[in-house]
């Protein structure tokens, strides 16, 4: 709910987690609040505290559903298009930049059209039982289907491209000194080898070999970033996916057996 208690402070109160109806008390302190915020146009001290509140208030509720997977439950809720991937929700789970950020351009989206047609406009109508702030989440949560696609459609291209690059690539470009593998002359000599396993495995992991043996010098929390923010146990988690993949490979003989090593520092 939405409370303001002297002349110049304004307080959002966080409502219960879920989206349930607040109390009846809780809709009547946003009645007059809202009257408050109309008298003066929406316009001056009071509504700039009330807009930087409502922001911090959307911005941690959508953090916190990110972080704990319920957005997906409130995306289904409001009929929002939400798609991500496995490693996509564990970025979102784990990477507390990614989920200020599309938290951020999310509230960035919603705010103009609350602010015309649900406060200006008189959409909002606390007799339908939803306090303002909840009314506002609902906006955001719907342009986060947006935000969230573009972010996702980018950082897939970009694991696209590293992953394909590394498939298509001539030898010229793997250094005499690999990571990967401890003995690069039984594997990184053999391209049919390296395809077949890559063939196996996600894009991510592809991904993230491309920048191991182009950069070797990258820690895997350094790699993890340039893939769309995952963490440095992500990056090892895809890796050691990939040594599994490998093994099984060699065990039914379709390739020889590698060598992996521990490659890349945290």
């Amino acid at each position: 709910m939405i409370t303001f208690g002297n002349e110049t402070e304004l307080r959002v109160k966080i409502a219960p987690e879920g989206g349930e109806d607040p109390p009846v008390l809780a809709l009547e302190q946003d009645r007059h609040l809202y009257a408050e915020l109309k008298r003066a146009d929406f316009h001056g001290p009071r509504y700039e505290v009330f807009a930087g509140e409502l922001w911090r208030y959307g911005i941690h509720t959508l953090t916190a559903w990110m972080r704990t997977g319920d957005i997906v439950r409130h995306c289904l809720r409001y009929s929002v298009a939400f798609d991500p991937s496995e490693t996509e929700l564990a970025v979102l789970a784990r990477t507390s930049e990614v989920r200020e950020a599309l938290a951020v351009d999310s509230i960035a989206a919603a705010a103009p059209r609350f602010v015309e047609r649900s406060l200006r406009g008189g959409e909002w109508d606390p007799d339908k039982g939803a306090s303002m702030s909840t009314y506002f989440v609902g906006g955001c949560v719907m342009a986060f289907g947006d935000v969230f696609k573009a972010w996702s459609r980018k950082r897939r291209r970009e694991v696209h491209l590293l992953a394909s690059g590394l498939l298509n690539t001539t030898d010229e470009v793997f250094p005499g000194q690999l990571s990967l593998f401890d003995d690069p002359a039984e594997t990184v000599t053999s391209r049919d080898t390296l395809r077949r396993i890559l063939h196996e495995a996600t894009p991510e992991a592809a991904a993230i070999c491309t920048l191991m043996l182009r950069r070797p010098e990258l820690t895997q929390r350094q790699i993890g970033a340039l893939l769309g923010g995952m963490s440095a146990r992500m990056v090892e988690g895809q890796l050691h996916r990939l040594r599994s993949t490998a093994r099984k490979l060699a065990a039914s003989g379709k390739i020889s057996r590698p060598q992996f090593s521990e490659a890349g520092r945290r």
